[in-house]
């Protein structure tokens, strides 16, 4: 049988995972009532509506049409494909832009992609993206437009956007990923147009785009092998980290698990290994004989973090807890990255890097989910240079500095022409700088450099409220540039809080600290006692107790009411010297709360941060 190897690819919510139900179901791999979106096996994946993990599965076509003759065919234009049977290994990939990493493990080890755009959405900044890694890849691209049955659908609109991406009109499929429509002819599109996977030599060369871990069995790598084979019991290496484990077992899902004796090369399968150390197994890396070594596979860019938050968990002795969950979900996320830290007020923790604050909160939930911790996440910043040096922890960040640099990010904007302005306005406030933009369809086109700390806090909300939910982004860090940035301290009762500590603009450092002590009024509980948040500028301010004497500047300041009890609600007459008594050590009792009391400061105060 003959292999076809392909990835489905589009921008979030376009219907990738419902169309490669209809791909299983068209191609007998599972039942008409099966559950919805059947590879989005994870229960984040479900709640959340969107591929986290991609899914690589094997299924067996069998053309049904007798009177069907390819169109584009790269195999051969008189030849039929009726009567055959063909290998379909296909991916099912992420769409947010936090998970863009996941595509790029696809595309590596694939020969063609189908480009799905969701008809009553058109083009979007992650059609682009993944469009151009695919070209980049030097892939076959089939473009599809999805959710034609719906009544929103703007069929015509859609086509001319394709088209203005290079595509023609004999190119482009329908279908209805919902329905079914259509889905048949984007089978045998696929097998016509997509080529066959070619050998590179009778070397074992194989890379790995996946892996986790099995506790029972050990390391299991889901690979694409480009030359020789691999049978159960053989001896293999890995290249990047020169470890040498044997083969258990072999297999690839239909979504079903099967276990076979051998695969060759063009195939995509899983390999389960001797190994239990997950950290020998890269993903991105060569496996080859040890005997006969290959040279390494180009694999795919490696993703590095962008925004980065301390997790601290709530209770002081679940901090190896955390450690050991982090450490497990690294395993198989090559972008996660972790350090530890410790702070005065939050104990001991962890400063992780992401790519994405979507990144970051599936991250938490699946620490809080998986591993049963509670999780206090703080301090979300970027990278920035600093007299030669990359910090990315306001502690670390020297005032006296000369050289401060911040990351800066070329993001590419899609929205409808009528909110051009409203769009040239948030990338204004935000620092950017406005580039080309250009027509596609109905669609506007817009380049911007912002600062990479404007765009992940808020920006992407900002952009949906503006655009009434049409605008779409997609972004890349360019480069370093000189900024005017200040360390801004947040203080509740008179102690910092090192987890709202934050480094911004010096020009927004009011209107941010206004904001942040306003919110965390909101959040912060009322008790016993007044609690004053401050926000100070240029160090700590001195302390009342004159264990700090240091030169901050407070430039905001709210005040959390605290309950007053009505301690002469018991006296009926009497002189008022009994009632001012009451009162008199009613407030002596508060000063001294005041002073020794503490303040517990609850989790929606640290995400207060991120809607600033």
């Amino acid at each position: 049988m003959e292999i076809r190897n392909f990835a489905l690819i589009a921008h979030i919510d376009h219907g990738k995972s419902t169309l490669a139900d209809r791909i299983m179901e068209a191609c007998g791999a599972v039942g008409a009532n099966h559950q919805a979106q059947l590879l989005d096996s994870l229960e984040l994946e479900r709640e959340h509506g969107i591929t986290i993990k991609l899914k690589a599965i094997r299924l067996v076509y069998r053309p049904q049409s007798t009177d069907y003759s390819p169109k584009n065919s790269v195999v051969s234009s008189q030849k039929s494909i009726v009567g055959s049977e063909y290998i379909l290994n296909l991916i099912d990939t992420p769409g947010h832009v936090d998970f863009s990493y996941e595509v790029s493990r696809s595309l590596a080890s694939v020969e063609g992609a189908v480009l799905i755009v969701d008809a009553t959405q058109g083009v979007q900044a992650q059609t682009l993206a993944n469009f151009n890694l695919a070209l980049d890849a030097n892939l076959t691209l089939i473009p599809v437009i999805n959710k034609i049955d719906s009544p929103q659908a703007e069929i015509e609109k859609t086509e001319e956007e394709l088209k203005n991406l290079g595509f023609s009109q004999k190119e482009i499929l329908k279908v209805s990923a919902k329905t079914g429509e259509g889905v048949e002819e984007l089978l045998k599109q696929i097998v016509c147009r997509i080529p066959p996977p070619t050998t590179f030599n009778s070397q074992l060369s194989t890379l790995i785009f996946d892996s986790g871990l099995d506790p029972y069995k050990g390391v299991i790598a889901t690979i694409r092998l480009f030359g020789g084979s691999l049978k159960v019991g053989d001896q293999i290496k890995f290249l990047a980290t020169d470890a040498v484990a044997e083969v258990l077992q072999i297999g690839y899902l239909t979504p079903a698990v099967k276990y076979v004796d051998e695969v060759k090369s063009g195939e995509v399968a899983f390999i389960v290994t001797n190994l239990k150390d997950l950290s020998k197994v890269e993903v991105g890396d060569t496996i080859t004989s040890p005997k006969d070594p290959s040279a390494p596979l180009a694999g795919y860019k490696r993703a590095k973090p962008v925004v980065f938050l301390s997790f601290y968990p709530t209770a002081v002795g679940d901090f190896p807890k955390l450690k050991e969950g982090l450490e497990k979900l690294k395993l198989n996320d090559a972008a996660l990255t972790f350090s530890p830290e410790t702070s005065l007020s939050l104990g001991q923790g962890l400063r992780v890097g992401f790519l994405g604050l979507l990144h970051a909160q599936i991250t938490q939930e699946r620490l809080e989910r998986e591993y049963d911790l509670d999780i206090i996440a703080a301090s979300p910043s970027v990278n920035f240079e600093v007299d030669g040096k990359l910090i990315n922890k306001p502690s670390e960040f020297d005032p006296a500095a000369q050289n401060v640099k911040e990351p800066y990010a070329k993001v590419t904007i899609f929205v409808p022409q009528e909110y051009f302005g409203a769009v040239s306005g948030l990338i204004h406030d935000r620092r950017g700088m406005l580039g080309n933009f250009e027509n596609i369809g109905n669609l506007l086109k817009i380049e911007s450099e912002i600062p990479l700390l404007e765009l992940l806090i808020g920006f992407y909300d900002q952009l949906k409220t503006l655009t009434s939910g049409y605008g779409s982004l997609d972004f890349e860090l360019i480069d370093y540039r000189p900024a005017k940035l200040v360390k801004l301290d947040i203080l509740v009762n008179h102690e910092p809080i090192e987890g709202l500590a934050q480094i911004v603009p010096v020009e927004k450092v009011e209107d941010i600290a206004r904001k942040l002590v306003e919110k965390l009024k909101e959040v912060i509980p009322r008790q016993q006692i007044p609690i004053p948040i401050q926000a100070a500028i240029g160090g700590l301010p001195a302390s009342q107790d004159g264990r700090r004497g240091g030169q901050g500047k407070i430039i905001a300041r709210e005040t959390v009411a605290s309950y007053r009890k009505d301690v002469t609600a018991k006296l009926y007459g009497g002189d008022v010297t009994r009632k001012m008594k009451l009162l008199e050590k009613q407030k002596k009792g508060k000063k001294r709360m005041r002073r020794f009391g503490s303040v517990d400061i609850p989790q929606e105060a640290f995400l207060a941060v991120l809607k600033v």
